[in-house]
């Protein structure tokens, strides 16, 4: 019984009488490794699976390859399935049973190992791996984003942390945000400006980014740095740039031709671009301080000589950085930068018409998440138009980065290429940032619908799109192994599933399934659920098992997200992601 109340298998008011006679057979003696197996395959039978069996078996005990290939094409739908098929499964997920592989026979064993296969599972396993064409510009791909990737807790009081950055990578990310400021003794700092955070050295950031770079993905890493640095550590930065990314490192030598579009992710495999804003230069306003002012790279109306400046002073006013400097002229700061920053340069987004007049396409805007989405509530399609010639990146706003991520589907559905996201906040921003990612193989770039790469005014908002709608019916069968969560008054839950779309405005819904009332681990709905969807090539899919129970306040068991396009059409296990982080 000890066991059993460990591996969250509650005995009371939720065991069957087959469950009862089995503890009851080996509470008396001595537990042993036979015993275990024993209870495991009494505990671990479900009765759809064996029902579905029944159904599909010529004699109730075995199927054979025309009985698993009927199942394939009536319930799986799989449409070129053969006798090959049906033997492939056979073999590869029967039991060590060599009588039964050689009459190509399965048993009910290795039919219940099949249905919780990953070939059972509702994502489709051909888009596990990059399918997609990685040959268009990459204005043409949403990018996997990530923001205050050093932090791994409370972004405003917490530890600076490297291994935010190795997470991330891990995960999938390819954009990285580094916030570079000013160290002692003219070493460099990473660490959130405007906050009591601990600080790291960008050397051992650069340093790590360099290791664990392509390890998951072999498309174009993108560095968004914020550099608020005066001239000697920024050269220092550039340097250890240069230095430690070798060759990985975009610079003007890569660069062919005259270019009039940006590269694509086929042609910057394993390759680091860097984004950051117009290189600055510093006006002298007053005696004895250099004013952090705008300016072009280029512009230099005094030589700038870096063996000029010594030491740096400490903390100065808002705006402004203090310099002792020989030369008191016109300087242009880093010049080093001008080299590396080749496709990604960022500047200041003024209106839809300006940037359609000025913007060169290697320039890219960032946007706070509040004007973004004023701007999606205002022009939407204009928005859209201008994420089909230009690379964008939003990021959140300072008031929520304690409690958690925004949702990232709105800037999604305007073609926002970069929609950075804290890897290390759960919740449901990053659920649909994991979901739509782990398409085309979880290599960080999504190729985005055609309409949205054709210069085509697509509202996402409007109702009105003269398409036809596509119909999904998602029947909700079963659950099993789910988590209890236990207190002196509960030790059952009270479940249900809710499914959610996420995408275009007229796509977004949410139903759910009857509630199972003192469900044990093995829950059963078999519930259908209808929904209409318009845009699928946005949609979302997230399905939620929660515990409804009063005395649990609603918890969430566990969650799964996948692309629309990614879902298959079948009888499919979902595996639901727990709740650990």
């Amino acid at each position: 019984m000890a066991l059993l109340h460990k591996l969250d298998i509650p005995t009371i008011n939720v065991c069957s009488e087959v469950h009862l006679e089995a503890i009851n057979k080996v509470k008396l003696r001595r537990f042993g490794a036979e015993d275990f197996l024993y209870m495991y395959k009494v505990f671990t039978k479900r009765r759809e699976p064996r029902e579905l069996f029944k159904q599909y078996s010529s004699d109730g005990r075995n199927m054979t390859t025309t009985d698993l290939l009927y199942f394939l094409r009536t319930d799986q739908h799989v449409s070129n399935a053969d006798e090959h098929t049906a033997s492939t499964i056979i073999n590869s997920y029967e039991p060590v049973m060599r009588s039964k592989r050689k009459r190509r026979l399965m048993t009910s064993n290795g039919f219940f190992k099949f249905l919780t296969s990953k070939d059972c599972s509702i994502f489709n396993q051909d888009h596990t791996k990059v399918y997609q064409c990685m040959d268009f510009p990459m204005v043409n791909y949403f990018i996997a984003s990530s923001q205050d990737t050093c932090f791994t807790g409370n972004q405003l009081i917490e530890q600076s942390n490297i291994n935010g950055y190795i997470s991330a990578l891990k995960k999938g990310c390819r954009c990285l945000e580094l916030d570079c400021w000013d160290g002692p003794e003219n070493e460099p700092r990473l660490y959130h400006g405007f906050a009591l955070t601990s600080t790291i050295l960008v050397k051992e950031v650069i340093e790590v980014i360099n290791m664990h770079a392509f390890e998951v993905s072999e498309y174009p890493l993108i560095l968004s740095m914020e550099i608020n640095c005066n001239p000697v550590q920024q050269r220092v930065i550039a340097n250890y740039l240069i230095n430690i990314l070798e060759d990985k490192l975009i610079n003007m030598s890569h660069v062919y031709d005259d270019p009039t579009q940006l590269a694509s992710p086929e042609e910057l495999k394993h390759k680091i671009l860097i984004r950051c804003k117009n290189v600055r230069k510093f006006s002298y306003s007053v005696p004895g301080m250099w004013q952090l002012v705008d300016g072009e790279a280029g512009e230099n109306t005094g030589g700038y000589d870096p063996e000029g400046e010594t030491e740096v002073k400490s903390v100065v006013p808002t705006g402004i950085r203090a310099f002792r400097m020989k030369k008191k002229t016109m300087v242009r700061l880093a010049l080093e930068f001008s080299n590396v920053i080749v496709y990604t340069k960022s500047v200041d987004f003024k209106d839809f018409r300006h940037s359609l007049k000025h913007q060169l396409f290697y320039e890219s805007n960032t946007f706070s998440e509040h004007g973004a989405m004023k701007l999606v509530k205002q022009s939407a399609s204009e928005f859209a138009v201008h994420n089909s010639k230009f690379l964008s990146r939003t990021y959140s706003a300072g008031a929520r980065r304690n409690f958690s991520n925004y949702k990232p589907q709105e800037f999604w559905n305007v073609g926002c290429q970069m929609v950075a996201l804290n890897y290390e906040v759960p919740g449901l921003g990053m659920d649909l940032n994991r979901g739509k990612f782990q398409d085309n193989g979880g290599c960080g770039y999504i190729l985005k619908p055609k309409f949205m790469n054709n210069n085509i005014k697509f509202d996402t908002v409007v109702s009105d799109q003269n398409v036809d709608p596509t119909i999904i019916v998602i029947q909700i069968i079963s659950g099993q192994h789910l988590p209890i969560c236990r207190t002196p008054s509960k030790i059952t839950i009270d479940v249900c599933v809710r499914v959610e779309i996420y995408g275009a405005s007229t796509d977004c819904a949410a139903q759910q399934t009857k509630i199972v009332q003192s469900a044990g681990c093995y829950p059963n709905w078999n519930d259908c659920l209808l929904f209409c969807v318009q845009v699928p090539e946005l949609a979302l899919i997230r399905f939620i098992v929660k515990d409804v129970n009063p005395l649990s306040e609603n918890e969430l068991l566990g969650q799964y997200t996948l692309p629309f396009t990614s879902m298959k059409k079948e009888l499919d296990s979902c595996s639901h992601r727990q709740k650990v982080y």
